[in-house]
């Protein structure tokens, strides 16, 4: 979803410093770098621990979010051409699913503030099926539930190691371009079994 269907990588990867200034907390930055290789929730087990939040790790996570989900609500919109495509795939009778490491909730919100939430047929997430995506759980899952074979499935990624995630599972792959993410060439040979600057590049192919 995130890079892929949603012009989202920027909130991710400047969301925290963004929510440490927007709580007036002094070093967002310095902090920010103590928690480079941290999940979620021990970093906000560190910054509570070096810095004055008034909150415990858990009412700080949870405030997080809510703050992420203003910003879902209010300023991210779709990448281009994605509801043109998506539209044409629902019609088309394609079952469409989402496998996203975002929580439901903000999933569920987002997508019906851009206006595409009743395409699809399918919503699963890294928390709730516990598998992060350098695992294949999550696109398996998906397939069981798409009731097709995995030669008929394709897979649309903006991240490197999603895509070779699920190359490596037999997946075939589109790779989506995003500012936020690198990909050499070699990358995308391997990896890709084709690669996109945006969903417009798709519009006019038939759909199989």
């Amino acid at each position: 979803m995130d890079g892929t269907l949603l012009d989202s990588m920027w909130m991710w990867r400047t969301v925290l410093v963004r929510y440490l200034n927007h709580l007036n907390i002094e070093n967002a930055e310095e902090l920010e770098k103590g928690v480079t290789m941290m999940g979620f929730m021990e970093a906000m087990e560190y910054i509570v621990a070096h810095a004055d939040v008034g909150m415990t790790a858990e009412e700080l996570f949870a405030d997080m979010k809510k703050y992420i989900l203003h910003i879902y609500e209010t300023q991210i919109e779709l990448k281009p051409y994605v509801k043109e495509y998506l539209t044409r795939l629902s019609k088309a009778g394609v079952h469409l699913s989402i496998a996203t490491l975002t929580d439901r909730f903000m999933v569920e919100a987002v997508l019906k503030k851009v206006g595409i939430w009743d395409l699809f047929d399918y919503v699963i997430t890294v928390p709730e099926i516990g598998v992060m995506k350098n695992e294949p759980d999550i696109y398996e899952d998906c397939l069981a539930h798409a009731g097709c074979e995995k030669k008929d499935a394709v897979v649309f990624e903006d991240a490197s190691y999603c895509l070779e995630t699920a190359h490596n599972a037999g997946f075939i792959c589109y790779g989506i371009a995003d500012p936020w993410q690198e990909m050499t060439e070699a990358f995308k040979a391997k990896y890709c079994d084709r690669f996109f600057n945006d969903f417009g590049e798709l519009l006019d192919e038939e759909i199989e």
